[in-house]
């Protein structure tokens, strides 16, 4: 049986989210809505070519993100180390209609290996939260995260 070696893996999660698209992308580059529902603190909105830092209650830590591409209410193509790696992180956004949005977002890539598989299955978490937050923030000004840090978990 010859049988290709998979090299890497990649997270990928997407959801529906009854916004318009032009919120959702707002919410995400805004940083004081992004506050409202994924970090403590940031340093700036997602700008293209600028790199910023967001802070995490839960980890007690920043991290950098290099803004590497945005496209006005599409996408959002960022990098960092967050999960031990250097990672790319595109967030896609699509208006189904007026009042849907689809938000696609992959994470890559994560060796084919435990390690790896450990970090890409810890990402999936994470995006998952990401949306399941972005959407309780959208539709009720919840924030989910809010009171979390690294000892409660």
């Amino acid at each position: 049986m010859n049988q290709k070696k998979m090299e890497n893996i990649e997270v990928k999660v997407k959801d529906i989210i009854l916004k318009p698209v032009h919120e959702v992308f707002d919410a995400i580059r805004n940083p004081e809505k992004l506050c409202g529902f994924f970090t403590l603190k940031t340093s700036g909105p997602l700008v293209q070519g600028k790199n910023i830092e967001w802070w995490f209650e839960v980890v007690d830590h920043s991290f950098t993100v290099y803004i590497s591409k945005v496209v006005e209410n599409k996408k959002f193509t960022i990098e960092w180390a967050a999960s031990g790696i250097k990672a790319i992180i595109d967030i896609q956004l699509e208006a189904i209609n007026d009042q849907t949005t689809s938000i696609k977002i992959t994470e890559k890539s994560f060796p084919f290996d435990r390690a790896g598989v450990e970090r890409a299955l810890q990402q999936t978490q994470g995006w998952t939260d990401f949306i399941c937050s972005l959407k309780a923030y959208l539709y009720t000004g919840i924030n989910l995260r809010m009171g979390r840090s690294k000892d409660a978990l």
